[in-house]
């Protein structure tokens, strides 16, 4: 008895040790400490950051691929893409952007003030006009107040934002830039690759596995029809929310109507340095996802690779191009022009 009493004190000592060096600072230090942190990362970046920003995703969208779809319905649901931002931060506060909007805002910086305060969360926010406030509005929903929730295991910088409670209903992720061209090259291949998948009339998408498909659209969604007051107007809104919608006719046309079966896939995207990137994802099933693809001439693919995350211990399906030495699987998804076969 008098054994256990004695082990049961030094437990207790031993935790109380421990809570003392857990809290060695002051609230106000450990604020101070995680703001001088955050500032010194984004600052310490020479060449800037890629901001990869997904500001209204729902992972529940079109994502069921046995899901009837009707006809016109669809395009009432369409959701929201993304947008990349290069960002470089300096110690006075301020902060050069450029967009890959169009060809003025991908060359012209604008330069806005930022600062980083701390609540529950380190904060960082654009507290002056920049690009991306543009999205702030009723339709993107975007917010210029960003909440830093850590690295992930690239050791890319990971916000988020009090619009949502909800995972996976946006995307803020920066990524350091590595090279003194990486300004203006970079942002000229995200720009471009985004404005060469806008520009295919019929893209189509497959997802194989050696010879066996699992999915391969074949309906024309991009439909422009110059004596239909409302087709060059769907296309520009469709541009301007970067939102891509695969569709598959189960069974063939019926004489001027609509296919009897109609399934599909879609998510929102954007142009990246390397191809294009999705969010929430393609995805036909919990690992056949895919998010990062990849230009090779004129189509854009995507091989999934498997990866294991040490800091969560489980297996990852990513990119074979971003993780060139993974486990292959021979899972491919590939999009390309049909018009141009």
């Amino acid at each position: 008895m008098k054994i256990g009493f004695q082990l049961l004190i030094l437990i207790t000592v031993c935790f109380s040790c421990k809570e003392e060096n857990i809290f060695d600072l002051s609230p106000s230090e450990r604020s101070a400490k995680h703001i001088s942190e955050l500032r010194k990362e984004l600052i310490d970046a020479p060449h800037g950051w890629c901001v990869t920003y997904f500001p209204r995703t729902d992972s529940l969208l079109f994502t069921n691929v046995n899901e009837q779809i009707a006809q016109f319905e669809y395009r009432d649901k369409y959701g929201y893409g993304g947008h990349c931002f290069f960002m470089k931060f300096a110690d006075n506060g301020t902060v050069e952007t450029i967009a890959d909007y169009d060809e003025q805002s991908r060359v012209n910086s604008r330069f806005s003030e930022f600062e980083i305060s701390q609540n529950t969360f380190t904060q960082l926010s654009f507290t002056t006009y920049n690009y991306l406030h543009s999205l702030v509005n009723n339709q993107f929903t975007a917010s210029s107040d960003f909440l830093y929730t850590g690295k992930d295991v690239d050791g890319n910088l990971v916000f988020r934002t009090a619009s949502y409670i909800e995972p996976a209903r946006e995307y803020i992720v920066f990524t350091k830039l590595k090279g003194e061209n990486s300004w203006t090259e970079d942002m000229h291949k995200a720009y471009d690759n985004n404005r060469f998948f806008q520009e295919m009339k019929n893209p189509q998408l497959v997802i194989r596995k050696a010879d066996r498909i699992y999915f391969r659209s074949n309906m024309q969604t991009r439909v422009i029809d110059n004596r239909n007051a409302d087709s060059p107007k769907r296309k520009k809104q469709e541009e301007y929310q970067r939102y891509q919608l695969f569709l598959f006719a189960k069974v063939p046309y019926a004489p001027n109507g609509w296919p009897k079966e109609v399934v599909g896939l879609g998510s929102g995207y954007v142009g990246t340095i390397d191809g294009l990137t999705f969010r929430p994802g393609i995805r036909y099933n919990k690992n056949y996802t895919f998010y990062d693809f990849r230009r090779e001439g004129n189509r854009f693919v995507c091989e999934l690779v498997k990866v294991f995350d040490p800091y969560s211990k489980t297996e990852r399906w990513v990119s074979k191009h971003l993780a060139p030495n993974g486990e292959l699987t021979g899972v491919i998804a590939e999009i390309w022009d049909e018009s141009n076969n």
